[in-house]
């Protein structure tokens, strides 16, 4: 009879399924934070900038093809510092960010149409794959979703009220350090922006209109600072390589716009809470539209410009070849907020119309609480999978591995050295791996018959390649030989680097050691 009544109150209460939901979202990160997966690629690439920089270092261009906010690179610069390498360090600043969505997302939310759309747009943000996906890497993309609630919050604070000026006030505050964490909060400051400027004349509030006014001279300042220090050189020196990479995500200049549009907003930038190219972004991108409709039926001009605003400005910078559009989620967390927001507003919209065609009101109450469900389940599925599998794809766990294995019994001034770093995330991997234990290593595209190595000192020859076998040239062999001092081969190791699941080609490394000889 308990049973009956506990579960016949879950049916009902709101409240009940909003913990369990931010409770799933909480756990998860947790578990993948304490799973301690292996460091990837791009988070291999950002680290070895970190390492072999100092601070005045890291406002120049970034290696690697990278490009970072400063304020999130001298944090982990100084966590590195002080704490050491461990992924739990180099993770903890994305962590912090992705749980303190978390707990924000519910009273931000609320704001946008009450209860029913803050539990399904908090449950999105806690459950969804994308941001949790990134909500634990060494990178800068949990802290754009952080950034893009706080500044959406406060707006929303303030076009409620718009007799109060503090709300602008807090937004003054928060602009800079946005700025400084996360580079795509110039599109959501820039909404917001244009959101809140209708809003100052009819409150004849003078604090509120000179409180906007400083905002607005603070948005333009830091931007511009930023973008003189720092961006610019990055967005310089990986403008070739940003637009080969991220060529799809840019709009093309005629009528092909049309679908490239449609594609962009069927793609993973929609797929909340599932993730995927295509398949549950058939349902929200209607419901985000029927959102849309709704705030405008009903009006609401200044909120439905702060949560398409970012989406149009974010257009216009892929339109200039700026910043990626539609492609990857991963360089959209900043359009979570907005996503989500208008999601649950066109499904509570549609399930009102259900409703009241239906005339069951009891329908409404017993299926309202059913896709908050259906998502904590796909959480808590997603935990156990991955405690079952603790890495995302199996080459960081490859390149972790050999690099344990291959140079464990290595003396402290062991060389090592790539020829061939192709492929190239292959290559980072070790190069990262090798960077934490201490191990001095060179990468070079091809032999330099100029390198040479102190004598009586021990050499390993790292080579990669797409086939088996895969000799290195009796040339490249007797080169290191004479260099070394006509030394001999120690060891000779092939792995292959892939699994069959990853949906990579056969990557082979071969490792050559090479030793000085007897006396």
């Amino acid at each position: 009879m308990l049973t009956k009544l506990l579960l016949a109150r879950c049916r009902h209460s709101w409240r009940f399924w909003l913990i369990a939901a931010m409770a799933a979202g909480t756990i998860w990160r947790l578990t993948d934070y304490f799973l301690r997966f292996p460091v990837w690629d791009d988070e291999a690439s950002l680290g070895l900038n970190i390492l072999h920089r100092g601070y005045l270092g890291l406002l120049r261009p970034l290696s690697y093809g990278q490009v970072c906010p400063i304020g999130f690179l001298w944090i982990s610069k100084f966590m590195v510092t002080s704490f050491g390498t461990d992924v739990w360090v180099l993770r903890f600043l994305p962590l912090v960010a992705g749980i303190a969505a978390v707990v924000l997302a519910w009273p931000v939310t609320r704001r946008v149409a009450g209860r029913r759309v803050g539990l399904l747009a908090t449950a999105l943000i806690a459950c969804s794959l994308a941001t949790n996906r990134f909500g634990t890497d060494f990178k800068p993309y949990s802290l754009d979703l952080l950034m893009s609630l706080g500044i959406i919050g406060l707006a929303l604070r303030a076009i409620r009220r718009p007799w109060d000026y503090r709300p602008v006030l807090f937004l003054v505050l928060l602009t800079p350090v946005a700025m400084v964490l996360s580079y795509p909060s110039v599109f959501v400051l820039g909404a917001a922006l244009a959101a809140l400027l209708p809003t100052l004349w009819p409150s004849r509030s003078r604090a509120r209109q000179v409180a906007y006014s400083v905002w607005a001279v603070i948005t333009v300042g830091c931007f511009a600072v930023i973008y003189l220090t720092v961006i610019h050189g990055q967005m310089r020196h990986t403008h070739s390589f940003m637009q080969e990479f991220w060529k799809n995500a840019f709009p093309p200049h005629g009528p092909a716009i049309f679908l490239w549009l449609i594609d962009a907003h069927i793609s993973n930038m929609m797929s909340y809470p599932f993730g995927g190219s295509k398949g549950i972004a058939l349902l929200i991108a209607p419901l985000v539209l029927l959102g849309v409709w709704r705030l405008w039926k009903s009006r609401r001009r200044a909120e439905l410009v702060l949560l398409v605003g970012p989406f149009v400005l974010t257009f216009l910078a892929a339109w200039l070849h700026k910043y990626p559009y539609g492609a990857d989620a991963r360089v959209e967390q900043h359009l979570v907020v907005p996503i989500t927001f208008l999601a649950a507003l066109g499904a509570v919209t549609l399930g009102t119309l259900i409703v009241k065609k239906s005339r069951n009101v009891n329908m409404w109450r017993y299926t309202a609480n059913i896709p908050v469900a259906v998502m904590i389940i796909f959480a808590a599925i997603m935990i156990g999978k991955d405690i079952c599998y603790p890495w995302r794809t199996p080459a960081p766990l490859l390149a972790q591995n050999f690099v344990g294995n291959v140079f464990r019994h290595c003396g402290p001034h062991t060389q090592v050295l790539m020829v061939n770093k192709h492929p190239q995330h292959y290559s980072i991997l070790i190069s990262w791996q090798l960077a934490v234990a201490h191990r001095r290593f060179l990468i070079l595209p091809r032999l330099a018959h100029g390198f040479t190595a102190a004598a009586g000192t021990a050499v390993w020859l790292l080579h990669f390649h797409f086939s088996h076998p895969l000799p290195i040239s009796t040339n490249i062999m007797r080169h290191f030989q004479q260099n070394i001092g006509h030394g001999r081969i120690a060891a000779n190791i092939t792995r292959r680097l892939f699994e069959p699941f990853s949906g990579h080609p056969p990557v082979y490394m071969q490792a050559v050691h090479i030793v000085p000889p007897i006396p």
